[in-house]
């Protein structure tokens, strides 16, 4: 390893002797593997170990690092404080010429975590995002620029909690990218649920971690998985695929080319797990986990050189500590790096230069409120459906909104946009609101949805295209000109105050009350006798339809709900639908449908349940002035 430029520092005159007796305290170990600096994040023990609170029951962990500080720490094991006057201090991050470093602190407890910058001497400390929005994880990124700026600029991409940008109930955690000098802030993700851990590859996309929900039923336990996106928000996608253990968060892309994680069955507070790994040249298909021989836990790794990182070890089998130790993902090996004599050390990044990630240009603006989504082909599917969808059967694509909610599953709040016609080919080419959480389903003639992606945004002015209904990049449709983009996008722009949400009080119980309720009956094919006349007999009624063993309601899924068979008198689920083949004959009885419903009541129906069968009208943030307003 070549001797970084830093060395020299460890010549400067001594600190001041306050700081001496706080290094005093650390009582520190080193391994002389290392030749370069790193800094560390130490923790009081009963912090590493507390259980960490959070505003919701996700998968994604809420750290707390109170009383944290960070350490700089020579090749000899000689160390320095560098967070003197913090109360709580973390996630160092050192720049590509490994002068300055990134880090979250706060100067007094139960005040909002700030992103702060200081060069790696402790000198020169400044203040970066604003002191009342919550912000964690800082990452120096590459040069964003425009075709018409004079010349690049530099940003960072940090986690931020922000309540203003959500329902007052429900503040999640976003990716916002910030200019040096705090001026210029924007928000880069818009899922609904939480997103964290960013870290830049050396291609100028951020990886980062999200929360990812079955947007159809069965409803599955989620996963916390990796995403890829670049950093002004454009062109999110899934990166990698749902190979490994149900949670995958912090990761960090190696110089040779891997992408290292943290993996565990569950979610924790601390996020501790085991190490596994994709290659960034297919990510999709080449997992890799060690073979696992111990119950060592893992967190926050960091790179090194080739295919090695730093990475916090602790066993859980005795009373040891939280250490820094080497992981070569080559060989498997791991030797020791650091360790405290009484406090817990989480998190070490070296101090050196480093290769400059690609930097990105981009048309996105801040004077736009939509931007183009086109899909080429909608029968490119997943391998669930690949093959068993037939031309012409998609009549339409419907986009959904969402809010930010706890679990952004099948049955979390959503509103419908609006739909446009799908082309022969499988393609379509719309306008669409940007900076807003969407979802798009594949429709039949009956109006019920085929399939249901997982949630995308748009950029303003940002062109988006979508090579078909699944994940993998490697899924591609033939190299065509779709007849979508023979002609103008399809405007889905409604104003805010115009998009339709459906409920279960106000728009289904009264077209089950005028009916008689439909002559639906239960899995005993006896009739169902539902009181909708009272709010409790409403409540009641809709607790029969959507849950239980005999629920006749999938929330988010009308082809597969025994209500739309019984309505329609036909099993209207798919072969690749399990329910294709374990329904039993009460489930799918026929009620004579002509008798009960008008076309534009069961439809309502079908679109009810695909938008997750809601009981009553969700809570939408008001519209504001940069809201979409029907361009």
């Amino acid at each position: 390893m070549t001797p970084s430029e830093l060395h020299p520092r460890w010549s400067l005159p001594p600190i001041v002797c306050a700081l001496a007796v706080a290094v005093a305290c650390i009582g520190t170990a080193a391994n002389a593997a290392l030749d370069t600096p790193i800094v560390v994040t130490l923790v009081p023990k009963s912090t590493a170990a507390a259980p960490a609170t959070r505003n919701s029951g996700g998968l994604a962990r809420d750290d707390r690092f109170d009383g944290g500080r960070l350490v700089l720490v020579g090749p000899g094991g000689d160390a320095r404080v560098l967070t003197e006057g913090f109360e709580s201090a973390c996630d160092p991050s050192v720049s590509f010429d490994g002068k300055t470093l990134l880090f979250s602190g706060r100067k007094t407890a139960g005040a909002p975590w700030r992103v702060w910058e200081m060069g790696v001497d402790g000198t020169g400390l400044r203040a970066i995002t604003p002191e009342t929005m919550d912000a964690r994880h800082p990452i120096h990124v590459s040069t964003l620029f425009t075709l018409d700026s004079p010349q690049p600029w530099k940003t960072l991409v940090f986690v931020g909690r922000d309540a203003a940008t959500h329902s007052d109930t429900s503040p999640t955690r976003n990716l916002y990218n910030i200019t040096l000098d705090g001026r210029e802030l924007r928000r880069l993700t818009y899922q609904p649920g939480e997103s964290l851990d960013p870290f830049q590859m050396w291609d100028g996309r951020v990886l980062y971690v999200a929360e990812r929900y079955s947007q159809e039923p069965p409803a599955r336990a989620g996963r916390l998985g990796l995403f890829a996106v670049h950093f002004e928000g454009a062109d999110m996608e899934l990166y990698g695929a749902e190979l490994g253990r149900r949670v995958q968060q912090m990761p960090c892309a190696t110089e040779k080319g891997l992408v290292l994680f943290i993996e565990s069955d569950e979610a924790s507070s601390d996020g501790a797990g085991q190490i596994a790994w994709v290659e960034q040249r297919r990510p999709h298909v080449t997992y890799h986990a060690p073979k696992r021989t111990d119950a060592r836990r893992y967190r926050f790794p960091s790179p090194l050189q080739a295919n090695e990182v730093l990475v916090a070890q602790h066993d859980p089998r005795g009373k040891s500590r939280w250490t820094i130790v080497r992981f070569d993902a080559d060989s498997g090996a791991v030797s020791p790096v650091f360790a405290s004599k009484d406090q817990d050390a989480v998190q070490a990044v070296a101090v050196r230069a480093r290769r400059v990630p690609d930097g990105h240009s981009t048309v996105v603006t801040s004077n736009d409120n939509f931007g183009t989504l086109y899909g080429l082909d909608c029968y490119t599917a997943d391998a669930a459906r690949s093959g068993k969808l037939r031309p012409g059967e998609v009549k339409r694509v419907r986009l959904i909104e969402g809010l930010a909610s706890a679990s952004a599953g099948a049955s979390s709040p959503r509103r419908l946009i609006g739909e446009a016609a799908v082309e022969t080919d499988g393609s379509f080419n719309l306008f669409v609101p940007s900076d807003t959480p969407l979802l798009l389903q594949t429709v039949d003639e009956n109006g019920m949805a085929l399939g249901t992606c997982g949630w995308i945004w748009v950029k303003p002015k940002e062109k988006r295209g979508c090579i078909g209904c699944h994940e993998d990049p490697e899924r591609v449709p033939e190299n065509r000109f779709v007849l979508a983009l023979h002609h103008d996008s399809v405007p889905l722009l409604p104003p805010v105050a115009e998009r339709r949400t459906v409920t279960f009080t106000r728009d289904v119980a009264p077209i089950l009350q005028r009916a008689g309720g439909a002559g639906l009956v239960d899995a005993r094919q006896r009739p169902l006798r539902l009181a909708l006349d009272t709010p409790a007999g409403r409540l009641a009624a809709y607790q029969t339809l959507t849950q239980g063993r005999g629920a006749l309601v999938e929330p988010g899924r009308a082809r597969t709900s025994p209500l739309v068979w019984q309505l329609l008198g036909r099993n209207t689920s798919r072969p690749w639908d399990s329910a294709a083949k374990n329904a039993g004959p009460a489930q799918s009885r026929p009620t004579a449908p002509g008798s009960h419903l008008s076309a534009e009541e069961l439809r309502t129906l079908i679109l009810w349940i695909d938008l997750g069968a809601a009981y009553d009208a969700p809570t939408f943030p008001a519209p504001t002035e940069t809201d979409t307003a029907g361009k």
